[in-house]
C-alpha cells in the first residue's frame, strides 16, 4: 500500500477506527550508548514513550524507517503507528498477527540487517533474489535496485544524524517521511 491515503482493504486497521493515515512525530532520545527512548506523538497530541536497549533495536528501527519511507509503504511499522497502533500491540506478535505487507517488509529489513556493509544495492538485490528463489518465492513488487539504493542513502543520513545527536539530545523524524529525490526519479 502506498502513502498517503486510506489503507487497502484486507490490511488490519490497528487503530480501530483510525482509517486515514495521519502523521506522527518520531523522537529518539539518546540516553547512553546502550539505551535510548522512542517516543511517538500522534496528530492531536497523544503520545507514548518506551525506553529501549539500543544495540539490537535502533538499527532495526532505522532500517524500517528507510525501507518503508523510500518504498512509500504505509503498512509497515511506522505506518501502523501513524494509524494508531500502539508500540505494545505491535511488539506483541501473539496478539496481533503480521499483515502480509509487514511480513514482506520484515523479510527485507532482516536481510539488510547484516548485509548492508560495503555491498551495493545491485549486490543486495541479487542476494535477496537468490534466497527467495531457493524458497520458491519472489521479491516484493515494491523492491528494486533504485528503491534499495535510496533506502540505503536514507539510512546513512539517519545514522549520521543519530551519531551527531548528543547524549540527552533527541533526533526527530517525521512520518510519513518526505519523499526522496530517488523516489521522485523512479516514481516509487
Amino acid at each position: 500500500m502506498r502513502l498517503p491515503g486510506v489503507p487497502s482493504p484486507g490490511v488490519p486497521d490497528f487503530g480501530r477506527g483510525c482509517a486515514r493515515l495521519s502523521g506522527v512525530q518520531i523522537r529518539l532520545a539518546k540516553i547512553s550508548d546502550e539505551r535510548h527512548a522512542l517516543e511517538i506523538e500522534r496528530a492531536g497530541g497523544a503520545s507514548e514513550r518506551v525506553e529501549l536497549e539500543t544495540r539490537s533495536t535502533l538499527q532495526h528501527d532505522f532500517l524500517h524507517y528507510a525501507v518503508e519511507a523510500e518504498a512509500g509503504l504505509d503498512g509497515g511499522f511506522w505506518g501502523s503507528l501513524a494509524r494508531g497502533a500502539t508500540l505494545e500491540r505491535l511488539n506483541d506478535r501473539m496478539q496481533t498477527p503480521m499483515s502480509p505487507e509487514l511480513a514482506e517488509i520484515e523479510q527485507v529489513v532482516g536481510a539488510l540487517h547484516g548485509g548492508t556493509k560495503g555491498q551495493s544495492a545491485v549486490q543486495l538485490i541479487a542476494g535477496m533474489r537468490r534466497f527467495a528463489q531457493a524458497l520458491g518465492q519472489g521479491l516484493p513488487a515494491w523492491l528494486s535496485e533504485t528503491m534499495l539504493a535510496g533506502a540505503l542513502e536514507r539510512l546513512r543520513q539517519v545514522q549520521g544524524r543519530w551519531r551527531a545527536t548528543p547524549y540527552g539530545g533527541t533526533l526527530e523524524l517525521d512520518w510519513p517521511a518526505a519523499v526522496s529525490s530517488t523516489s521522485l526519479r523512479t516514481g516509487a
